[in-house]
């Protein structure tokens, strides 16, 4: 059994990003037909990107969606934290206190999460969408 450290809607924008720096002008349709997921979805995740400035968007016939982003310039890491917010580990780790500190003083279990979360921040911050890119047909 396995589980993805990404949801869907962050796996589906960073999908969506190659599809449209790849096909300018492409539209939601468009991208959940090539990657058979579901319309509606996709278009919620659009939107999202789009209010994070990283596509710019056009309703109507000539419409479609534009990458508004340096590929060289955006990690996979800004796409994830467009989607859902800062990454962390735990939940744990956005509290000053927890009751493990509060009765003992120290939480090693917070103090190992955060130096897990910085790393994994770090290899999320190192992957440009340029990379990911090169590597998608």
């Amino acid at each position: 059994m396995y589980r993805s450290l990404l949801k869907k809607e962050e796996s589906y924008a960073i999908h969506a990003l190659v599809s449209i720096a790849n096909n300018p002008g492409t539209n939601a349709a468009e991208i959940a037909a090539h990657f058979e997921m579901p319309a509606a979805f996709m278009a919620k995740v659009l939107r999202k990107l789009t209010v994070a400035e990283l596509i710019t968007s056009k309703m109507g016939r000539n419409g479609g969606t534009w990458l508004n982003c340096k590929p060289s310039k955006t990690s996979v890491l800004d796409i994830i934290q467009a989607m859902s917010g800062y990454v962390i580990l735990d939940d744990c780790e956005s509290h000053t206190d927890c009751i493990t500190k509060t009765k003992k003083g120290r939480c090693v279990l917070n103090e190992n999460y955060t130096e897990a979360s910085v790393k994994i921040r770090k290899v999320l911050a190192s992957i440009m969408l340029e990379q990911i890119m090169e590597n998608v047909d």
